[in-house]
């Protein structure tokens, strides 16, 4: 399925994608200075083309972390949708609950810097996660947050949004969305 078919068939464009929004205790949980840096993101990912079910993970969430000491606050977290898109859209959503961040596994902001604009980092976060389905049961998994600055031509290699590895499930094609990685706090923009 197309991309664009797929928007269109599920009605999300940049008003569907912020009409999720991040959840206020998600933005909450994230810790001020000291050189904490934040992420958040509201974005859509799909399994891999080569399986024969298309699956579709809706992630938003934000938290904190200090790349330098390799430390992700475990308070980061939010909320997921799991739906099978493909090749018969199922009725309803497959599970759906709340991650947690459970620890940082790394951050590359590039070997040279891919860039700033503002307060935003061009970089890659990756943490591991356990996602809490509202049925109940707990799901460990990985989480790479990429984060670019496309309009001003400030790209990271990786394409803007999530890839999520959960048992059963690799979620390593992102489909829209937005992410944010800021700089550390403390850190000038200028």
């Amino acid at each position: 399925m197309e991309r664009r078919e797929f928007l269109k068939r599920f009605g999300i464009g940049s008003v569907g994608i912020t009409a999720f929004g991040i959840s206020s205790p998600a933005l909450a949980s994230m810790r001020k200075g000291d050189g904490h840096q934040h992420f958040s993101l509201v974005a859509l990912s799909s399994t891999s083309a080569v399986e024969p079910t298309n699956h579709v993970m809706v992630l938003e969430g934000a938290g904190s972390f200090k790349a330098n000491v390799g430390h992700a606050d475990r308070q980061g977290g939010g909320n997921f949708v799991h739906v099978e898109d493909f090749p018969t859209a199922f009725p309803g959503p497959l599970a759906s609950g709340t991650w947690d961040v459970t620890d940082f596994v790394s951050y590359n902001a590039g070997t040279p810097p891919f860039g700033d604009y503002g307060r935003v980092r061009a970089s890659i976060l990756e943490v591991t996660v356990v996602l809490r389905p509202d049925a109940g049961g707990s799901i460990p998994g990985t989480l790479k947050i990429a984060c670019n600055v496309g309009f001003a031509g400030i790209l990271t290699g990786k394409p803007e949004g999530f890839e999520l590895s959960v048992p059963g499930f690799n979620f390593d094609t992102p489909i829209a969305g937005l992410t944010h990685i800021s700089i550390p706090e403390g850190e000038s923009s200028v």
